[in-house]
């Protein structure tokens, strides 16, 4: 049994003993990263939605504007 630390060549179902860099592990490994990036900027979307849907109390007590929203979600806050 083969202990790796590198978590998507762990989780590829054909990864076997050595999970060396096959190109179904490559491709593995793109799929798994796409699926996250995905899912990034699905979150990222829907949390600019809900803060632009906010009223401004609660935009207030966050410490943000409504022009500085798109900003504050994709990258955080700048001050």
């Amino acid at each position: 049994m083969h202990i790796t630390t590198n978590s998507l060549a762990a989780t590829a179902p054909h990864a076997g003993s050595t999970a060396n860099a096959s190109f179904g592990t490559v491709v593995w490994r793109w799929l798994v990263l796409s699926i996250r990036h995905i899912a990034t900027q699905r979150k990222i979307a829907r949390d600019a939605a809900w803060l632009r849907q906010s009223p401004n109390a609660i935009l207030r007590d966050i410490g943000i504007n409504r022009d500085e929203i798109d900003q504050t979600c994709r990258h955080g806050r700048l001050k």
